[in-house]
């Protein structure tokens, strides 16, 4: 190992002779490296040959190559860093001649240094000198060489309590430093009976100690076994705090019968493990137990429970393992108590914070593009969701209720859902999305037409975790910055978030094919600030977000390519909950809300500002509700609720170059009854029947919406919904009295409340206990339909002076709208990260509206893969999708049909969290026929984007 003067062919030999042999390119840049290093320093370029003898040792680590760095800080004068990596040098496993030339250079060295010998009890702690944040110098015990004079050695060790002291080191001399740890413990004082029962902490281990006895044990979750001779032992699950002590009361029964084991275990360590209800531990474990039968259940995290009869025999051993199989997250928006996706009285799918997080999806709409029986459309204003067939001209997703949380997030003065940039930057918030398809309004009232939709946030960041920040990158100019805070404990939660984005939308957008080509203008920024608070039973909410888009596609009949048309929206609200369960069978829920809504549109009708229309329209209202839930019988759980509405302020507003004034407006009040009983008939049969009553200041009409759904299990791998449901949606004051100063809309004045009656049967068989296939098919009855619609008005009532056009209107339809449509679906998940869903859509409508009729997609196709790659931390996720063209004899992309492909890679790298996307991969071109209200022309949706972001949290 010695370098001489020799020259580099003994370092070379020596490289060949003693260290490893590996015949990559790697080796081959170490060994050039190497080589480099060795020139070096037979030229006296000790500074250079270090560099180069550092990078050899990085691309493969050898103890050879560490001798040389340690010969050449040595030449260099540097003698504590020489010292430092003989020392570690000599920590390997070094034949004997080596270690002697070793142990001959750190005696050269030592009159050269000043040393300080670090010794701990326990051993192997890590030492710091002077600062933690310069990272370690080793563990203990360590010879370290530092500048004379004053250091502070600090070490650490997990479990043990820090400590550190104070030394001065003279050149020339050893200084010994000797430091114990104290061990961190948390005490469990234990009581009960009998007096003297033995306490262990696993069946056969060591005793550790007699009751009563205190325990001083290390912190953390741990299971303690008792026994006493003439009684059944007993588990007890404690978690011991550090520095803190635990009460805990022992009560062994007198063993009348002999006992037997039961040895548990599963394909999850760690999941827990009860037994009569009564916890037992976590897998493995051993549980002895009296003769007989016992309810034996495992569970964890994410996986279905495993639940299961055990007979136990006297001294004999019964083993038993528990396949635990995925299970998706629970629902809540179908009943508004949490239930399995197989219990939930609806259609329903819930969309995974894995799921999230793998696609990399940034709004609300981009996740429920692949859900079955979803599709959007995009007028470069905001984004529609439509959803089995539906997306009519003008609707604003006031057909679909969006929940934040359980708390409504469609606004009172337009209905508008949310959907897209104008609902939240981002998704980082989001734990899970809950998509429940079909009418809604029997527990939640006007807008739950079509279906419910859901958004849950979490909660906190966890427990080891306090702050959150993200970044990330994406065409068209986007960025985004998202930072969230938070601190909790068992009964107390605050988590604080505030983000932002921008972006400058397409370079060019072309307005049909021959049409008009608009350069920029689609600009947009938004912003959210968000605190979610719990404390004990009452949790605490407030979110204000706002969001400003560019419009290029000149809608109402605006400028073409004029600078300034543009829309602002401004959506808030405060929530306070109480929820408390009062006893077994009775729990109690109380919430209470405040919301406001702004909106701002500007459409530029000429070249300056005095030829700009704005509207605007503004909503300041109050809503609370209490529920009781109650259970009669172990089979019957009833919902009995009561909410009020009360507006505050519904302004819109329309201003024009000849007319400046406040537009007709109503305010509203409402109460709403409502009650849900579901029972359980049969082991394979559930019926749920609720129903719900509004009573509004401004209508005639008493609104009744009931909902039967009917669960059953016709055989072990079968599960069959049944529901029948009826959804109403009340005219809102913008489709009541909007109009723009008779530019292109009147006002409606009256308008009918519009209903559908919903009959819908899904079918689902489960291949394997991973993979499911669905049938499903409804059929919807829809009365009193309101669009915007062109009046045939004799003489036109809109336009400029001279030039008069036929006004847009909201009216009811006549009749009854039809639609007919069939489902079908796949879903294999066996974990958390391994996924395909494939999904297929067909509907017809009869004696509906063209506008209606060609605003929707036949046909809708969908797949969505994810696969982990390795031990899981990174996965690949892609997902297809297919709709048909929307408008009958004009087929093709001009029509919406497109198969748009995204595709990801994300995973964790510690504490960091990367995702890297493809939208729109194969770069389809397709446009969507808006209607001329909302586009000068067919509104091309964007091509080919990406998305880069990265996410760390402390």
């Amino acid at each position: 190992m010695r370098v001489s003067s020799l020259g580099p062919w003994l370092l070379s030999l020596l490289l060949l002779t003693t260290g490893p042999a590996l015949a990559d390119n790697t080796a081959d840049e170490a060994d050039i490296a190497f080589e480099l290093g060795n020139d070096a320093y037979s030229h006296g370029n000790y500074t250079e040959a270090l560099r180069s003898y550092f990078t050899s040792y990085r691309l493969v680590p050898n103890r050879n190559v560490l001798f040389n760095i340690a010969r050449c800080f040595e030449a260099l004068g540097k003698f504590n860093e020489a010292y430092r990596y003989y020392n570690d040098l000599l920590g390997e496993d070094l034949p004997i001649e080596d270690a002697s030339e070793v142990t001959r250079s750190l005696e050269r060295l030592r009159p050269k240094v000043a040393l300080v010998r670090v010794t701990t009890n326990p051993r192997g702690a890590d030492v710091f000198v002077d600062r933690t944040d310069l990272g370690s110098r080793g563990r203990s015990p360590q010879t370290l060489a530092l500048t004379p004079g004053r250091h502070k050695v600090l070490v650490r060790k997990d479990g043990f309590r820090p400590t550190e002291a104070t030394v001065t080191v003279t050149k020339g001399r050893e200084t010994p430093v000797d430091l114990d740890l104290g061990l961190i413990t948390g005490i469990v004082d234990i009581t009960g009976t009998p007096e003297g029962a033995e306490v262990r902490d696993n069946p056969n281990g060591p005793l550790l100690g007699r009751i009563p006895a205190k325990l001083r044990l290390s912190p953390g979750q741990r299971v303690l076994h008792v026994r006493a001779p003439g009684h059944a032992p007993g588990q007890y699950v404690v978690d011991v705090p550090a520095e803190g002590t635990l009460s805990l009361v022992v009560t062994l029964s007198a063993q009348t019968r002999p006992t037997g084991r039961v040895v548990v275990t599963a394909n999850h360590d760690g999941a827990t493990v009860r037994v009569d209800g009564r916890p037992a531990g976590f897998t493995p474990t051993v549980v002895t137990l009296p003769e007989g039968e016992h309810v034996l259940e495992v569970e964890s995290r994410d996986v279905r429970p495993m639940r299961q009869k055990v007979t136990v025999i006297p001294d004999k051993e019964v083993k038993v393992h528990a396949t635990l199989r995925y299970e998706p997250p629970p629902v809540r928006a179908a009943s508004k108590t949490l239930l399995s996706v197989d219990e939930a009285p609806a259609s329903t799918t819930v969309l995974t914070p894995e799921e999230l997080r793998a696609f990399g999806w940034r709004t609300l709409a981009e996740a429920l593009a692949g859900v079955r029986g979803f599709f959007l459309t995009d007028d470069r204003t905001y984004t529609y969701l439509g959803v089995r067939g539906f997306s009519p001209p003008g609707d604003l997703n006031t057909r679909i209720l969006i929940l934040w949380d359980g708390h409504a997030m469609n606004d009172v003065w337009a209905g508008q859902g949310y959907a897209a940039h104008d609902l939240s930057v981002d998704l980082e918030e989001v734990e899970r999305i809950e998509v429940v398809r079909g009418p809604g309004s029997a527990l939640y009232g006007t807008g739950a037409f079509f279906g419910v939709i859901n958004v849950v946030p979490r909660e906190s960041l966890g427990l080891d975790r306090h702050l959150e920040i993200t970044g990330a990158v994406g065409a068209m100019g986007s960025t985004l910055v998202h930072a969230t805070t938070s601190w909790e404990d068992p009964d107390r939660s605050v988590l604080f978030s505030l983000a932002g984005m921008k972006s400058r939308g397409a370079d060019t957008t072309l307005l049909g094919n021959p049409g008009p080509i608009v350069t920029g203008l689609d600009g947009e920024k938004a912003g959210t600030g968000s605190v979610r608070a719990r404390l004990g039973n009452l949790s605490l909410v407030a979110q204000l977000h706002g969001r400003t888009k560019d419009v290029p596609t000149a809608p109402y009949g605006t400028v073409v390519g004029a600078k300034g048309t543009r829309v602002q929206d401004v959506r808030g609200f405060a929530e306070a909950k109480y929820e408390r369960v009062l006893s077994e069978r009775v729990a109690l829920s109380l919430r209470g809300a405040a919301d406001l809504s702004r909106y701002q549109g500007a459409f530029q009708y000429g070249g300056d500002a005095n030829q700009t229309n704005t509207d605007s329209g503004a909503a300041d209202w109050l809503t609370a509700e209490a529920r009781l839930l109650v259970g009669l019988f172990d089979s019957n759980r009833l919902t009995f609720g009561v909410e009020g509405q009360h507006q505050l302020r519904v302004d819109q507003k329309s201003v024009g170059p000849s007319m400046d004034s406040d537009l007709e407006t109503r305010k509203r009040s409402l109460v709403s009854v409502y009650a849900l009983d579901e029972w359980r008939l049969h082991p394979r049969l559930n019926l749920s029947l609720g129903f719900r009553v509004d009573k509004y200041t401004d209508l005639d009409s008493l609104p009744l919406t009931p909902r039967l759904a009917v669960i059953g299990r016709p055989y072990d791998k079968g599960l069959t919904k049944l529901v029948i449901g009826r959804a109403f949606r009340a005219p809102n004051v913008y489709e009541l009295f909007y109009e723009d100063n008779l530019i292109t809309q009147r006002l409606a004045g009256r308008l009918e409340p519009e209903t559908i009656t919903t009959f819908e049967v899904e079918h689902s068989h489960d291949l394997t206990q991973e993979l499911r296939v669905t049938l499903a098919g409804y059929h919807n009855r829809i009365s009193q339909l309101i669009t915007l619609t062109t009046e045939s008005a004799p003489t036109p009532g809109c336009g400029p002076e001279g030039a008069p056009s036929q006004c847009l209107v909201y009216a009811n339809s006549s009749g009854e709208t039809l639609a007919w449509g069939a489902e079908a679906g796949l879903h294999w998940q066996p974990g958390r990260w391994l996924l395909v869903d494939l999904s297929y859509s067909y509907v017809t409508l009869s004696n509906a509206s063209q506008d209606v009729v060609q605003a929707k997609p036949a046909h809708l196709a969908s797949g969505r893969f994810l696969l982990p790659v390795g031990n899981g931390d990174m996965r690949i996720a892609t997902q297809a999708t297919y709709q048909s063209s929307r408008v009958d004899g004009l087929s093709g992309a001009d029509s919406g049909e497109a198969l748009i492909v995204g595709f990801g890679v994300s995973g964790d790298y510690g504490r960091l969290r990367y995702f890297a996307g493809v939208n729109n991969l194969l770069d389809s071109r397709y446009a969507f026929i808006v209607g001329e209200d909302a586009s000068a022309g067919p509104v091309p949706q964007y091509g080919r984007t990406f998305n880069l972001q990265l996410t760390g949290s402390f």
